[in-house]
């Protein structure tokens, strides 16, 4: 074996032979020291080195260490085909963290180029082009063909592979498939005049779809063509960015990824009745419904018949009845499932939902037991309006009777009286919010961490990070907290530890989350998004997968694509085997605000009209959590002391948890609008531990608030709190509305 394995090693060397000289030139080793590389093949590589030594015994070798950044740079004089030194140096190098090609290209200044990595490039995105002879040489069994390709294709390399499976000695890897899609727009364009294709396999091309969609398996490196029945044709070389547009100019030229204008034009915005009195419907967005007369039609001989199909989300429950209205789904066969209903400002008596209730009167507050109710007294001639809330607002004005929404019914009756002599009798009586009491900040505490404290300096913690990581790194948010202990005193160190996260085969998704929380409080949007990337790549299945990868990409500037990847989830078409409706209130408002705020840059020329609406909050309050069995209880304190509070259990919102275990999101979002909601407000989040007992995992909640949203002044700020102790209480953040 050992001689076949020198044989098929000399089959290399004339690639890589030179004349004999007193100096056989200048050799550049790239040796990737990154996480994954720590099992790699030293015998093979080193034989291989042998035999390039042995063609050239007199060389200076530059030797540039890198994982996710350049770890060091040191010369070498070879003589005499001797590497020995050389060969000492690189048996003590310490494979940690990522890895990344980025910053290889600035330090190389021609020459033979060695570059030995399995191409498991994950924390840029950066092919580079390297100055001089590249050699590309890999000893994994498990390597990235696709990135290894793509490398050699740009530089004109050569692909060295010492692994077990390569079939013949330098053969290039496998090429691997990635769909590309992406859509054909154009005021006049018709689909079926393109024809998409491949270069080099014109014939196994493809048209698109009706709606311009279009979806086609390629390999990075290959070159994606575009032709019109004119002949006319563009051509995009495929790296990373898997989304390529296509516009048809009227003219009959092509354009790829450009921008378009288009006119908006918008009449003037509906009022519609809210909690607060007429709001501008701008204002309103999603969080309320309304009707008015016009919209009940004169055959309904009750209240209830009148609102049947008129309000979307919205059902009667068993008896048809108002007083059942159901605006979220059910939470408990023990508690009110039913909306609070509100008739010019008084509150109604509400059935009670609970399967084990006895006759009796019900209370106001929810407190009695009388199974059932009935709005047949309200005539709906009568009815001036009906507005149903779903959201904080119902909360934020009514407490917890608000807990399950609100229906406002005003009466044509009422709407003669001044706003100045009507009193609403369901607005907040209780829970009174304690300023006394006390939010942990505990310092936290783990094995590991006690045993990082015992290194006098950094070198001294890093050397013992490198001998305990391998008893921990199964540890969901081991790197995430290793990375903590290391931020402040050296970045460069922390940034290290945390890339390992992309490097490890069976990372978990609360481990991928949490580090994607990081990055985007921190800004780093590179990284941010190459987490994002590697969500979605292991997690395709969840829905929550694809609004990550949709911020992400409008964090870092790229509109267009958070538009594609949002408008694609809202009508299905990203996923046609997922549900997205779990996530369509937060998809709707991203939309309409990029709309709103980047519609100078962005093509919208196919976009939904109702997107062209902008929505606006005084502050729009987004949660995002990692683990998908998290329990906690948000709670919310208005600037008049009173609380309210949403709970995310298995108690008192089942429904809402099975929805999200099947079909794969953890996000939740508020918003404040309107009178009384100007002042301090502070979000506090109680934390009951995971749904399954077994899973001692902590919970990342990040908590992001957009200030002013969907206006020109807006701001965002984020917080992350990190939940890990079941039963204690956090602060999440504070935030002032101002009027």
């Amino acid at each position: 074996m050992k001689k076949f394995l020198l044989y098929s090693l000399l089959c290399f060397a004339p690639a890589i032979v030179s004349p004999q000289s007193a100096l056989d030139g200048v050799t550049t080793i790239c040796w990737d020291a990154s996480l994954s590389m720590r099992d790699r093949n030293a015998d093979r590589e080193n034989q291989f080195l042998d035999i390039y030594f042995t063609n050239k015994p007199n060389v200076k070798v530059t030797l540039l260490i890198f994982s996710n950044t350049m770890i060091g740079r040191e010369t070498f004089s070879i003589k005499g085909g001797d590497w020995t030194t050389l060969e000492d140096r690189l048996a003590r190098v310490t494979y940690d963290g990522g890895t990344s090609y980025q910053s290889l290209s600035q330090f190389i200044d021609g020459g033979d180029i060695l570059l030995f990595t399995d191409g498991n490039q994950n924390a840029s995105t950066v092919t580079p082009n390297f100055n001089g002879k590249l050699y590309i040489i890999n000893c994994k069994e498990n390597y990235n063909r696709a990135n290894l390709n793509l490398l050699t294709i740009l530089n004109d390399a050569e692909f060295v592979n010492l692994s077990q499976d390569r079939k013949k000695p330098g053969s290039l890897p496998e090429p691997e498939l990635t769909s590309y899609f992406g859509t054909v727009q154009g005021r006049n364009s018709r689909p079926e005049a393109v024809w998409i294709s491949i270069k080099g396999k014109t014939m196994s091309g493809i048209n698109p779809e009706d709606d311009g969609s279009y979806q086609i398996k390629a390999t990075r490196g290959d070159t994606l063509v575009f032709t019109v029945t004119d002949g006319t044709s563009v051509e995009k070389p495929l790296g990373m960015n898997k989304n390529i547009n296509l516009w048809l100019e009227d003219s009959g030229s092509i354009r790829l990824d450009e921008v378009v204008v288009t006119e908006d034009r918008r009449e003037a915005p509906e009022e519609k009745m809210t909690a607060y009195g007429k709001k501008d419907e701008d204002a309103v967005g999603y969080a309320v419904q309304s009707i008015t007369s016009d919209d009940i039609s004169d055959g309904a001989t009750d209240v209830s018949r009148a609102t049947q199909g008129k309000f979307s989300g919205v059902s009667l429950g068993q008896n048809d009845d108002l007083s059942q209205i159901e605006l979220r789904p059910k939470t408990s066969i023990l508690s009110g499932n039913y909306g609070l209903i509100v008739v010019d400002g008084v509150p109604m008596p509400r059935s009670n939902s609970s399967s084990f209730a006895a006759q009796g009167a019900n209370t106001i507050g929810g407190g009695g037991v009388n199974a059932v109710q009935n709005s047949t007294f309200m005539d709906p001639k009568n009815i001036a309006s009906i507005t149903v809330l779903k959201s904080l607002a119902a909360t934020n004005r009514y407490g917890s009777l608000g807990a399950n929404g609100a229906v406002l019914i005003t009466t044509k009756t009422a709407s003669f009286a001044t706003q100045a002599e009507k009193k609403d009798l369901a607005l907040l009586t209780d829970n009174l919010y304690d300023e006394k009491i006390n939010v942990s900040n505990k310092t936290l505490v783990t094995p590991y961490l006690k045993e990082l404290k015992k290194g006098k300096n950094i070198g001294e913690a890093y050397d013992l990070y490198l001998e305990q990581r391998e008893r921990y790194w199964d540890n969901p948010t081991y790197f995430l907290d290793v990375y903590e202990f290391f931020r402040g005193p050296g970045n460069v160190l922390a940034n290290r530890i945390l890339t390992n996260i992309l490097e490890l085969e069976s990372t978990s998704l609360v481990a991928l989350k949490g580090m994607l929380f990081k990055m985007q409080l921190e800004g780093n949007h590179e990284l941010a998004l190459e987490t994002a990337n590697r969500i979605l790549e292991r997690y395709p299945a969840k829905i929550q997968s694809y609004l990550d990868l949709a911020l992400t990409e409008k964090s870092i500037g790229n509109y267009q694509g958070a538009m594609n990847v949002l408008t694609k989830m809202a009508d299905g078409s990203i996923n046609r085997d997922l549900d997205f409706s779990g996530l369509d209130k937060t998809t709707d408002r991203e939309i309409r605000n990029l709309v709103y705020g980047h519609s100078d840059i962005l093509d919208a020329s196919g976009i939904n009209a109702k997107y062209r609406t902008n929505i606006k909050y005084a502050a729009r309050v987004v949660f995002d959590w990692s683990n998908p069995n998290a329990q906690f209880e948000l709670q919310f304190v208005n600037p008049q002391k009173r609380f309210f509070n949403w709970e995310h259990t298995l108690v008192s919102n089942r429904d809402r948890i099975r929805d999200e275990l099947n079909n794969g999101y953890t996000t939740e979002e508020f918003e404040i609008f309107g009178p009384g909601t100007e002042g301090e407000w502070i979000i506090n989040v109680n934390y009951i531990g995971n749904s399954k007992m077994e899973d001692k995992t902590p919970t990342f909640l990040k908590c992001t608030i957009y200030h002013n949203f969907g206006l020109p002044e807006h701001r965002t700020e984020q917080r992350l709190v990190r939940l890990y102790e079941a039963g204690s209480r956090e602060l999440v953040a504070k935030l002032e509305i101002e009027e």
